[in-house]
């Protein structure tokens, strides 16, 4: 039996003490050494609560915990602590990451390009159509699709990607016990058979309850560089997911519709609170991220030929700003511009466009 497996499961079931607040804990600690160290040596340590001594002394949930490793062995499941080296680097940065993953599959959990594409449950014809084009564009940009394995456009995401033979991880909301929807278990299986991977902080044994959806949303935004929201209406939870990769310093991305198509009015309004940015097919998204294909160069310009290229004044402030940068986050670009954010978005897109800058994850940029 892992022991170390046994202690960080144990730390999943402490009552009251979520990640958050763990983590700074284990900066200095292995779980096993949580549990065991003395009271006093505990208690001498710069930040720790005494209410959380007396949380994990009293825990006495060991059955649970072993259940949940035979389980593990039995199906082969993957784990991964927020200290492994395997666990998502991109997720790790959130403070409130999960400390245990489970998993099953064989993706890449830090591939270089990781786009999260969500919408709602309930979609329409144009957004699978949508969702099916953009994926097939993606197909030679080395991108995994992550996705929630839900109804709507999370399934067609996950779909096409299979299709497209691009890596695919679908994040649950549940146990891997069981699949839910249950209609998805065979899009399940596929995602396992070729080379994707289900994700979890989720035990075995765990009901699929509301308040799990948003935990699970924010798996979904931290795995990735990037989130798109495909359709969604005013409450839809792709909103949720949206503004936790917004609050992630994390690219977002979302698709205009009509103004009076209701599965439209969340991403509408997402764009007009500018949390994020309009696309309309793939090359949008590739010119924001900088992913050019086989990682190719934009262009070779240097610094004094872009300045040519550019054709306004406004682009030559930015060049002039990001010139012997390593990059600039957009909020500092706007705190030296003092433009409005609608004015400053265009500018960059427009010289995204022209090759003169690269957007880099997180609303970064720099010089190409």
């Amino acid at each position: 039996m892992n022991s170390q497996l046994r202690y960080q499961i144990a730390l999943t079931l402490l009552p009251g003490i979520g990640p958050a607040r763990l983590r700074p804990l284990l900066l200095n600690l292995t779980p096993e050494q949580l549990f065991q160290f003395p009271f006093d040596r505990l208690q001498n340590m710069v930040g720790f609560n005494p209410r959380f001594i007396d949380v994990i002394r009293s825990f006495d949930n060991w059955k649970r915990v072993d259940e949940e490793i035979k389980f593990i062995e039995e199906h082969k499941i993957d784990t991964y602590f927020i200290s492994d080296e395997k666990y998502p680097t991109r997720l790790k940065e959130c403070a409130d990451a999960p400390l245990l993953l489970f998993g099953k599959g064989n993706a890449d959990l830090n591939a270089k390009r990781i786009l999260a594409v969500v919408g709602t449950r309930l979609n329409t014809d144009l957004g699978k159509k949508f969702t099916n084009e953009l994926i097939e564009s993606l197909q030679f940009s080395n991108i995994t699709i992550v996705s929630g394995l839900a109804y709507g456009i999370d399934s067609i995401a996950h779909t096409q990607a299979l299709q497209q033979q691009l890596p695919t991880i679908a994040v649950l909301a549940h146990g891997l016990d069981r699949i839910y929807p249950w209609v998805n278990r065979n899009l399940a299986r596929q995602i396992v058979e070729q080379e994707g991977a289900l994700l979890t902080e989720c035990r075995q044994g765990e009901k699929t309850d509301n308040y799990l959806f948003p935990r699970r949303n924010r798996i979904v935004a931290g795995l990735s560089d990037a989130t798109l929201v495909i359709e969604s209406d005013e409450n839809g939870g792709s909103l949720i997911t949206a503004s936790l990769a917004w609050g992630y310093n994390r690219t977002v991305f979302a698709v205009p519709g009509r103004p009076s198509d209701k599965k439209s009015s969340g991403c509408l309004q997402l764009i007009k609170n500018q949390k994020a940015q309009l696309i309309t097919g793939a090359h949008d998204i590739l010119y924001w991220m900088g992913w050019t294909e086989n990682d190719a160069p934009v262009s070779n310009l240097t610094y004094d030929k872009k300045l040519n290229r550019a054709t306004t004044n406004d682009e030559h402030q930015i060049l002039n700003l990001l010139n012997n940068q390593d990059y600039l986050h957009i909020e500092e670009i706007q705190q030296k511009t003092e433009w409005p954010m609608p004015k400053l978005a265009a500018t960059l897109l427009n010289l995204s466009l022209a090759g003169l800058i690269v957007s880099l994850p997180g609303n970064r940029y720099r010089l190409e």
